[in-house]
């Protein structure tokens, strides 16, 4: 089994909020010959996602997500959970 993996579609949350949370603290990037540079000192993000929730062998309850893979009307819409996410830079 592969540690990033809870099947093919699903990456546990912890790896989905990890990858969320890795922000360069610094941006830099040229624009006409100049130089320019901002430093990130907070950040909030909100995304919707699908849940995977399963019980392995062990009874250990295992979470995967995934951004939502595509959005379709239904007279029930699937209702995706949010997740927000701050990050601070400590002083």
């Amino acid at each position: 089994m592969n540690d990033d993996y809870l099947d093919e579609d699903f990456m546990f949350l912890s790896r989905f909020i990890e990858d969320m949370a890795a922000v360069d603290e610094v941006l830099q990037d040229s624009y006409m010959d100049k130089a320019m540079t901002m430093n990130i000192e907070s950040m909030e993000t909100r995304t919707p996602c699908e849940l995977h929730i399963e019980v392995d062998e062990n009874n250990q309850v295992r979470i995967g997500a995934i951004p939502p893979l595509y959005y379709v009307e239904t007279t029930v819409m699937p209702v995706f959970h949010h997740i927000t996410l701050k990050i601070v830079k400590e002083k």
